[in-house]
């Protein structure tokens, strides 16, 4: 069937026209001027062959054929409100928008998210990362469910569950520690310091509560993220300094190794937040208790420090242990 369709644009002016009397209140709610409003009116009109609005000189009032029309498009724009939320709602059934740290979502959640498609086929995440965290203000206004992010838990208007902490502790390949023969904090002066632009702090915080005021915190190369630090460390290129939840892994396949037998906790850790009306969604609710309790099992197998401690040796290949 050809459908014989007036312009769309042109009928959802009279809409608003028609509802409100008013080519002004209809402006103001369609975000364009009055006059907009009355030129789309005319076209409506033109194409119809009738007129819509008695115009007087100060006054406006729709026309019988106008009332008629905008009865007859009021029930059609409520069938296709209720139709698109319909399919809005739908999607939203089955799909979790989430805003993720970039290096987290490499190193900590990607080799776990198989799991829990396992567990819940049919739910579909839309995952967004970034180098920067996601301002607390944009799950208010529903651009994201979830976001995973660093931080301490104290976001206003924001639920927050803890998932890893923030734990630092310089990191290199396990030749490079072997030719240079690192110990201490101010052994690391002289060494190529690898850094990240998303997390420019680290290397100074660490330094100053390990003790090593000979080592300049800003000299060394810098990289774009912290994933392409750690790789840059287990290519031989310097030492990075790591936190310890997205290193673990390297740690005990013997890719990397602790520089130095320090582990410093910031204070910081990774969240997974929301706002609290999101909570009575299933997707998001399944979603965190499942990472929570992936969380959970995480630390109970590695322990990690949780303030700044020095290990001896020993104690430095518990920490990292699967076994811990």
């Amino acid at each position: 069937m050809t459908w014989r369709l007036p312009p769309l644009n042109a009928v959802r002016a009279f809409e608003a026209a028609g509802r409100n009397v008013s080519f002004t209140r209809a402006a103001e709610e369609l975000r364009v001027t009055p006059g907009a409003v009355s030129r789309q009116i005319k076209l409506l009109e033109d194409f119809l062959g009738v007129p819509l609005f008695e115009r007087g000189n100060r006054e406006l009032r729709i026309s019988e054929a106008g009332q008629a029309y905008a009865a007859s498009l009021n029930g059609i724009f409520e069938q296709m409100h209720g139709a698109t939320s319909r399919v809005v709602n739908a999607n939203r059934e089955r799909s979790l928008h989430m805003h993720c740290a970039m290096t987290f979502t490499l190193r900590w959640l990607m080799p776990r998210l198989p799991q829990f498609h396992k567990l819940y086929p049919k739910r579909e995440i839309r995952l967004t990362t970034a180098l920067a965290p996601v301002p607390a203000h944009l799950l208010n206004t529903g651009d994201f469910d979830v976001t995973i992010q660093l931080g301490r838990g104290d976001w206003e208007g924001l639920v927050a569950h803890r998932l890893a902490g923030g734990e630092l502790v310089p990191v290199c390949s396990p030749a490079l520690l072997k030719a240079r023969a690192i110990r201490r904090p101010n052994d690391l002066n002289g060494q190529v310091l690898l850094h990240s632009l998303a997390r420019p702090n680290d290397w100074r915080e660490w330094l100053v509560a390990a003790g090593g005021d000979k080592v300049d915190p800003t000299r060394g190369l810098r990289f774009e993220s912290s994933s392409l630090a750690y790789q840059a460390a287990i290519d031989g290129m310097g030492v990075a300094i790591g936190q310890m939840a997205l290193v673990i892994d390297d740690l005990e396949a013997g890719r990397l190794v602790p520089a130095v037998d320090f582990v410093f906790q910031t204070g910081n850790a990774y969240y997974i937040t929301y706002v609290e009306r999101a909570a009575r969604h299933p997707q998001l609710v399944e979603f965190r208790d499942w990472i929570v309790a992936e969380a959970a099992r995480f630390e109970q197998q590695h322990r990690f420090p949780h303030s700044a401690s020095s290990m001896a040796p020993e104690r430095a290949s518990a920490a990292i242990s699967s076994d811990a």
